[in-house]
């Protein structure tokens, strides 16, 4: 039986705790397998820009309004990063471990930088959503996996809920092998 042995590993996250379970199965088969783990988070202009949905004035317009528009996507640079780092210091990030922070649709970043670095391996979690709420909500996770440039691991919620994290058995190679074949 052939090893697969990723060398360069992406783990797009959304700086919930849900990817934090998805970020920590992958550093720990990053340890295992001696490979780079590359952290992306893929932040949407619209979420942190006024918006005018309501019909009415958003709060967070009104408080802003005099601000310009660069300064407030400034602050949510900022923000994003230092929510990014943190993540990164709860799973004790080691050399090996770089983040990346863009401004983009997340699905399209995320294949765009899995296939322009040449990652091995994409690993992320996913709510595992079924029926009207995938179809309203739509899937992160699934349009990767259909269109992704490598393999992708997910980590469902039941899983990463059912125990602190997904452990990468170090002793049991047949049960590590298995977790990234």
């Amino acid at each position: 039986m052939t090893i697969y042995d990723p060398r360069k590993i992406l783990v797009p996250v959304d700086l919930s705790e849900l990817s934090m379970g998805g970020l920590r199965a992958a550093k720990e088969i990053a340890e295992l397998r001696d490979a780079e783990l590359k952290v992306l988070h893929v932040a949407q202009e619209s979420d942190y820009m006024p918006s005018f949905r309501g019909g009415g004035y958003p709060t967070e317009f009104t408080r802003r309004m005099a601000i310009p528009t660069n300064k407030m996507l400034e602050e949510a640079q900022v923000e994003l990063e230092s929510r990014l780092n943190s993540m990164l210091k709860q799973v004790s990030a080691g050399p090996k471990v770089a983040s990346i922070l863009l401004w983009g649709e997340p699905i399209e970043e995320i294949l765009r930088v899995a296939g322009s670095e040449d990652f091995d391996l994409i690993v992320m979690a996913t709510h595992g959503r079924t029926g009207l709420n995938r179809l309203l909500i739509g899937s992160v996770a699934e349009q990767v996996i259909r269109r992704a440039p490598c393999p992708v691991l997910v980590i469902r919620d039941k899983v990463i809920g059912e125990r602190d994290h997904p452990k990468v058995d170090r002793k049991d190679h047949e049960a590590s092998e298995e977790l990234i074949a």
